[in-house]
Formats: C-alpha cells, sequence, structure tokens
C-alpha cells in the first residue's frame, strides 16, 4: 500500500492510465524516484533512472563540507559520481570551483552530465568514463579535493537489503567483503593527486568511522569524522596532517 506522501508524487507526474500504471510499479517495489524518472537533492532536482544510485538526504552532509572546505578557485574530482548530485551541488554552491566527474557507468555518467547541463554547471565539469580504483588522472595533475560516496556495503550483507535498495545498481552498493575495498584503492592510486592542504571526502557507513581512521592513519593520514542528520557516522575527512 502506498502513503499518501508516495501517491502525492506520483500525481503530480501522472494522471489517468499513467498514474494506476505508475502505482503498481511502486506497489511491485519499485523505487519511486525511479518510477518518477528524478529525485530530490540539496534543495536541486536531479533527473534518474535505474543505473544511477537514488541520492539520499545525508549525503547532503558531504556537500556541505566540500563547500566550506575548498579554497576559492579549486579543482575537485567527485569519484563514482553516479547521478552527479553530490559535483554538481557543490558546483551549484560555489561558482568558482570546477569539477572532474568519473563513473564506470556510461549510463550513470550520462545521468549525471545531462544534470549539470539542467542545473547550469556543466560549463564548469569534466566527464570522465573510468573505475574509480584505477589513476584515470593525468600524471601531474593536482586537486584540492577528492570526494567520493563509493559503494561501502558488505558484499555478504547487499542479499539482506531491502528490495527497493537491491533494485538500485548492486554496482553502487557492494564494496567487497568487508565494505572497504574503495577506500582502500582510492586512499592508494589517488593520493598523489591530491594537493598538500587538500582533503579526501568520504561518505561512509554508519559503523566505519573507526575502519577509516586505521586505513588513514596506516598511511600517515589524519581523518575527522563528521554525524548525519540521525546523529550517525557519515562524513569522513581525510589529510595529511
Amino acid at each position: 500500500m502506498l502513503t499518501g506522501r508516495e501517491l502525492g508524487f506520483l500525481s503530480e507526474h501522472f494522471s489517468g492510465a499513467e498514474l494506476e500504471a505508475a502505482v503498481a510499479e511502486v506497489e511491485s517495489g519499485e523505487p519511486l524516484a525511479y518510477v518518477i524518472g528524478e529525485w530530490y537533492f540539496y534543495g536541486l532536482t536531479f533527473k534518474l533512472d535505474r543505473s544511477c544510485l537514488i541520492p539520499r538526504p545525508d549525503t547532503e552532509h558531504v556537500v556541505d563540507r566540500a563547500a566550506a572546505l575548498l579554497p576559492h578557485g579549486a579543482c575537485f574530482a567527485d569519484l563514482g559520481c553516479g547521478s552527479g548530485c553530490i559535483a554538481v551541488s557543490i558546483l551549484n554552491e560555489r561558482s568558482d570551483l570546477r569539477a572532474v566527474l568519473c563513473d564506470v557507468s556510461s549510463g550513470a555518467l550520462e545521468m549525471a552530465r545531462l544534470n549539470a547541463e539542467a542545473i547550469g554547471v556543466a560549463d564548469r565539469a569534466e566527464f570522465v568514463l573510468a573505475d574509480m580504483r584505477a589513476d584515470f588522472l593525468p600524471a601531474g595533475e593536482v586537486l584540492d579535493a577528492i570526494i567520493s560516496n563509493p559503494p561501502y556495503i558488505r558484499s555478504g550483507v547487499v542479499p539482506t537489503l531491502s528490495e527497493q535498495v537491491r533494485r538500485e545498481p548492486r554496482l553502487a552498493l557492494d564494496g567487497g567483503a568487508d565494505g572497504l575495498d574503495f577506500y582502500r584503492s582510492i586512499l592508494d592510486v589517488h593520493l598523489s593527486h591530491l594537493a598538500p592542504c587538500g582533503h579526501m571526502i568520504f561518505e561512509i557507513g554508519y559503523d566505519q568511522a573507526d575502519d577509516l581512521r586505521r586505513l588513514s592513519a596506516d598511511r600517515g593520514l589524519s581523518c575527522e569524522i563528521f554525524r548525519d542528520y540521525g546523529g550517525n557516522d557519515r562524513v569522513a575527512v581525510v589529510k595529511r596532517p
């Protein structure tokens, strides 16, 4: 049974037979965001399809940290950009910034490009089809921040997630046996591209703060943790001491 809020969203986008079909899709377990083809993040509307993870409100804390930390005229990378919600929101907040958006999914990268164009920041964005675990950046390129909401759910936990979440791309959810595969790769592969006073800003799972502190300390880095709207650990800011 749909909630009143869900029915309201559907009624804004469909009517008649289309509304009935959309209601049936949601009742079958299809995420509402995929049915209406868009979702809302940081006060903006993002186009969306099943190639992209659905933006969550707690991810807005990543945008807050980046917008506050980045120096004037900075360039940053968003690794595993999905719909582009993080990078596009940051660029929309800060007209002085530039960004490199990377994703291994061509569908997600195209959606990020469409969102950047719709919101009016595409002229300050570069889009790269690449695996974030590979060093795809040109030799010598230096960034003021490397930002990522990587896959961080343990492989064994993914099958236990709700049906709606399991309909989102597993590529954007599965972080390996311990959920830390992508953090390790980003720290090891991309640290050489980070400016001396730059930051790595990660979304993390609610129980991964100690893991990120350990991974950072093992590489001679400091790690500060920030909490989300629900009081859970959610953002890790990593930098050189």
